[in-house]
């Protein structure tokens, strides 16, 4: 599958990157600064990730490149601009944070990501945080926020913020182009789901998903995109 004036939707860890037990290490793939910047070069691309903005900078030195960060929360380009789209108040949570063994707390100012791959005992990481989560149950909807589970990780943010909403508001500024998605993440179904009839979507790994087509791994998404590119420009 292919689109003819595509607009790129790319998903970052998993996606252009292998996912890593540290975010901070989740370094892309060698391919993938040279692929991404020949494709800015031709059409419109973007990185829609649960990351902060500023946060993808040391790993994806390509500055100009448009990224939605927090599941749609900010928007802006790489050492450029970056502005928050849905300011929420998260104290009253950060003084109620879990104590579970193994989890490790990522605070985006905008949401807490609450991480438990690399914990000794990955399954008694997650019971602690679900009986946590009921616990404050009362203050998530007050704080009007919602639990977005991921690939080992829970993620505390405003509720109705996700990558759906997201691409549809950027489709909006490309009229005429075919959106083309790509993640392997339960947080890329909302988009698998807004971009159905629309666009092209894939999901990288295995599981079950809404999205048209499947691509084995980050090695098999950079073979994809390249069929993008003439042969000469890389």
């Amino acid at each position: 599958m292919r689109a003819e004036n595509p607009v790129f939707f790319l998903d970052y860890d998993g996606t252009l990157a292998p996912i890593a037990q540290r975010p901070e290490e989740a370094f892309p793939h060698p391919e993938a600064p040279r692929v991404l910047r020949a494709l800015m070069e031709r059409h419109p691309v973007y990185v829609v990730t649960g990351r902060r903005v500023r946060d993808l900078e040391p790993l994806l030195p390509l500055p100009g490149l448009p990224v939605v960060g927090g599941h749609g929360l900010e928007e802006g380009v790489l050492f450029g601009e970056v502005r928050p789209l849905f300011p929420v108040d998260l104290g009253p949570l950060r003084a109620r944070l879990p104590s579970c063994p193994g989890v490790r707390v990522e605070d985006k100012g905008f949401a807490l990501a609450l991480h438990y791959r690399g914990a000794e005992d990955e399954e008694k990481a997650r019971a602690c945080l679900e009986a946590w989560l009921k616990a404050v149950e009362g203050l998530l909807e007050a704080l009007g926020l919602e639990a977005l589970p991921g690939k080992k990780v829970l993620e505390l943010k405003p509720k109705g913020v996700d990558k759906g909403q997201a691409v549809l508001r950027l489709l909006g500024r490309h009229p005429g182009h075919t959106p083309v998605y790509i993640g392997d993440d339960t947080t890329d179904e909302a988009a698998f789901l807004a971009l159905r009839g629309r666009g092209l979507t894939f999901k990288v790994g295995e599981g079950p998903t809404a999205a048209q087509g499947r691509l084995k791994d980050v090695e098999e998404v950079l073979a994809y995109l390249q069929t993008y590119l003439r042969p000469t420009s890389l």
